[in-house]
């Protein structure tokens, strides 16, 4: 029996040149099976990039009962750095208004924080924060059991730990204010400073705003300016200068965010501005819910306040107080103790003649050191080149006796016996410009 050509194995191997056809065909199996492994490859590393986390550890955050709400803070943890976010959840949908979305009928609302180096890296490339920020809050409705449309959110870089909850109630009203808020930065007073974005980040002093009472759309809108009004008035107590214009006193921040959710159980309300009872009740909610939110988060105090305690500031405190000792011993001269009194780990980076030459260099021509100030901090667990641990990046605005206003900056690590030490220091002599 004869065998058809299409049957044939040599009458195959033996067909004549192939057609372009053939060839392009050939030539795009060959880049699949070599490319499509380099493509899942970078894949996996852009996912992990963006989207690898630790696992979620919820906290519970109480709230009071009429509300009908639950709210918990889940942290997790990318390349070392923190992400926590604030979730309240209604068991109905609610109106509500985001200064992010606008008028929501909501389900959620969620104030999603990130270390600020996080934030940084993200904020460098709009397109990456979309997809990162989408991907979170997505997550997040479907832990939830809803769309992302039914989320009124809102984001930070300030420290979930340093959230302040303050409940007002008076006859039949509840109203509870949720504050985030960092204002040494980004402080500005509005109507005086410039702006210089047309986009922008997410909120700095973000405060979510819940009550039993049933408002009317115009009341959920008119508490915005309450709310608004009660930040200022606790800025202005507080004594919060602008970033931009330092003798000017702070209305705000430039990036605020504000979220207000009604109830479904109380009192019918169609105005809520400071006239009336729930107008009172916001006002003192918000006020002092951001009195609270940053003195934790920056150390500002009312006049006679006592410093808020919290584990992060008992860390800084311990990770300052090492460092101004540290510079101490390095404004007399003692190289010698300064070494000693590094980290361990300093001392595997560094050969100690490099390590007194560094210093040396650093400060050359500066003069005596005649006042430092603390500034900024900074904690992480992962920095490029060095192992996981517990770190934290401390700024001081110092003045010598030839020059002044420069930033010192020293990287601290908290060794295995819990003391903090230095890893690393560094003297930008580019006058601070604030």
């Amino acid at each position: 029996m004869e065998a058809t050509r299409h049957g044939s194995p040599t009458e195959n191997c033996s067909d004549p040149s192939p057609t372009p056809l053939d060839r392009g065909m050939r030539l795009f199996g060959f880049a699949r099976r070599a490319l499509f492994p380099l493509f899942l490859l970078l894949l996996n590393f852009v996912s992990r990039a963006l989207f690898a986390a630790e696992p979620l550890v919820p906290l519970a955050v109480p709230l009071p009962a009429n509300l009908t709400a639950s709210a918990q803070v889940i942290e997790n943890e990318r390349d070392g750095l923190w992400e926590k976010t604030l979730i309240v959840s209604f068991p109905e949908a609610r109106r509500a208004i985001s200064t992010q979305e606008g008028f929501v009928v909501a389900r959620a609302a969620v104030n999603h924080a990130m270390h600020p180096l996080l934030s940084r890296h993200f904020m460098s490339d709009m397109r990456a924060w979309d997809v990162y920020i989408d991907r979170i809050h997505g997550k997040i409705a479907r832990s939830l059991k809803t769309q992302r449309r039914r989320l009124a959110t809102m984001g930070t870089s300030a420290d979930m730990e340093n959230l302040a909850v303050v409940t007002k109630e008076y006859g039949p009203f509840t109203v509870t204010a949720l504050v985030t808020g960092g204002a040494e930065t980004n402080a500005l007073r509005t109507g005086l400073d410039e702006g210089t974005h047309i986009e922008t980040s997410h909120g700095t002093i973000n405060i979510l705003l819940l009550t039993n009472a049933r408002l009317s759309d115009g009341a959920i809108a008119r508490a915005i300016i309450t709310v608004t009004e009660a930040k200022t008035a606790a800025l202005e107590d507080l004594k919060v200068p602008s970033s931009t214009t330092k003798s000017a006193q702070a209305t705000g921040t430039g990036t605020d965010n504000v979220i207000v959710v009604s109830g479904v159980s109380g009192p019918r309300v169609t105005y809520t501005g400071g006239h009336s009872r729930i107008g009172e009740l916001i006002g003192k909610a918000a006020y002092g819910a951001v009195i609270e939110a940053l003195g934790k988060q920056n150390g500002f105090l009312l006049p006679g306040a006592e410093p808020y305690v919290t584990k992060g500031s008992l860390k800084r405190q311990a990770a300052f107080e090492s460092a101004e000792k540290w510079l101490s011993t390095l404004d007399d001269g003692e190289l010698a103790a300064a070494w000693d009194a590094a980290s361990a780990l300093a001392k595997r980076t560094k050969t100690r003649e490099a390590w007194d030459e560094a210093l040396t260099k650093s400060r050359a021509g500066l003069g005596k050191a005649i006042a430092r100030k603390t500034s900024r901090n900074l904690p992480t667990r992962a920095l490029d080149g060095l192992p996981r641990g517990e770190y934290m990046l401390l700024e001081f605005v110092s003045r010598f006796e030839n020059r002044e206003d420069l930033v010192e900056r020293i990287t601290a690590r908290q060794d295995e016996d819990g003391i903090w030490r230095v890893v690393d220091y560094s003297i930008d002599l580019q006058e601070r410009e604030d």
